[in-house]
């Protein structure tokens, strides 16, 4: 099973970590945080940066994907690589 976080700048820390703590201990799960572009990413506080192992390119037919809420959502709800991102793979997510 494949499970993708997605995070972006502003997101809200709890929303992906927390997830990401259970998740990532299911049985046969591989748990990625995904943006834009690999790399760090900075949360909704400005203090906390998280890594991005993945771009969105990299995740194609993810079964599970996590969308944090924070302030950095409404960017995404307003378009871009993030959102059209969205709209393809949920037509494999479960």
């Amino acid at each position: 099973m494949e499970i993708a976080i997605l995070v972006f700048p502003g997101f809200t820390a709890l929303d992906a970590v927390g997830p990401y703590e259970v998740l990532c201990r299911l049985p046969g799960a591989t748990t990625a945080f995904v943006a834009t572009a690999p790399g760090p990413v900075t949360s909704d506080t400005g203090v906390l940066t998280l890594v991005a192992g993945l771009g969105l390119e990299d995740v194609r037919r993810p079964d599970v994907v996590v969308v944090p809420g924070g302030p950095g959502e409404v960017a995404v709800r307003a378009g871009g690589a993030a959102l059209e991102w969205l709209r393809a793979v949920h037509t494999t997510t479960t």
